[in-house]
């Protein structure tokens, strides 16, 4: 048995298909089937189901998992301990940021930060999933937590900025007599019908009806844009959108923070440090955006 028949339990484990986990690996699908099949040959013994819904891990299978999973974590904690002691200015880092409208200024910095630095090269990976900073899915994450909180042990970095959140519409729907009566209009969910939208609460108008559900902010800003409701959304969302503004006299809720963070063991890392040093820097000066309370 070695590492590589390990990585495929993982990752079908995780991922559930052979898609996924040829995905996962960077690896072909009759590459994760066939080191699957001699695994179980090699071992006797039967480690996944194969079913029309995907790959089920059987009892023999969950008890390699323990073992797989430490062999990972031994070989994951020395990769790190090699980048993180890195002072070189040279090699890869995976960036990971939400996937939302408004990041352009980032990137800007970052095409200037690849010019200073022509010997580090740059992965950037826009995601809402949260990528495991332990198995070095991403190097550096730039995370929305919730407000107050603070981010795991294990991980370490710099607090940019409050995000505050309130209730949008576009000023074509509000009542030019009384802006501030909205009871003609509905909410656009975020949850699909029959869940609870919790962000009720946070607002000043919960007895509103709720239509719809959209959970993509990019795709929120478009759809008060084109007149489909009033939206609770994050302020930074609306900055620079002429058409849409606050419901007048809604409250500004501090809904969550943001964070830049990565792995402890590469907080020596002079690459690491750097860009995450660039990212703060970055998100002092838009800092406004963030927080609209600073307006």
């Amino acid at each position: 048995m070695d590492w590589d028949d390990l990585k495929v339990v993982l990752a079908l484990y995780r991922r559930g298909s052979a898609r996924g986990a040829a995905q996962e690996l960077g690896v072909s699908n009759s590459t994760v089937t066939r080191r699957l099949d001699d695994l179980e040959q090699q071992l006797r013994a039967r480690l996944f189901d194969r079913t029309p819904e995907g790959y089920r891990i059987t009892a023999v299978g969950e008890a390699l998992l323990p073992s797989a999973e430490h062999v990972e974590e031994l070989l994951l904690a020395a990769e790190r301990r090699i980048a993180g002691g890195d002072q070189h200015l040279e090699g890869s880092i995976r960036l990971t940021a939400p996937d939302v409208a408004g990041m352009g200024f980032l990137i800007r910095r970052l095409a200037a930060f690849a010019e200073d630095y022509p010997g580090i090269e740059l992965e950037l990976m826009p995601s809402y999933d949260t990528l495991d900073l332990s198995r070095r899915e991403a190097d550096i994450a730039i995370r929305v937590l919730p407000a107050g909180s603070r981010p795991p042990e294990y991980l370490i970095g710099r607090y940019l900025a409050p995000l505050t959140a309130s209730a949008y519409v576009h000023r074509d729907l509000l009542n030019s007599a009384h802006p501030e009566d909205i009871a003609h209009l509905s909410w656009i969910g975020k949850h699909p019908a029959g869940h609870e939208e919790t962000w009720l609460s946070q607002t000043d108008f919960p007895q509103l009806p709720v239509r719809h559900a959209i959970m993509n902010v990019n795709l929120l800003v478009e759809a008060v844009r084109c007149r489909m409701g009033v939206a609770f959304m994050p302020c930074f969302a609306a900055y620079a959108e002429d058409e849409i503004v606050r419901v007048p006299g809604a409250s500004i809720v501090h809904q969550s923070d943001m964070w830049v963070l990565t792995h402890k063991d590469l907080r020596v890392s002079a690459r690491m440090r750097m860009l995450r040093e660039v990212i703060a820097e970055e998100f002092a000066k838009i800092r406004p955006r963030l927080d609209s309370r600073l307006r």
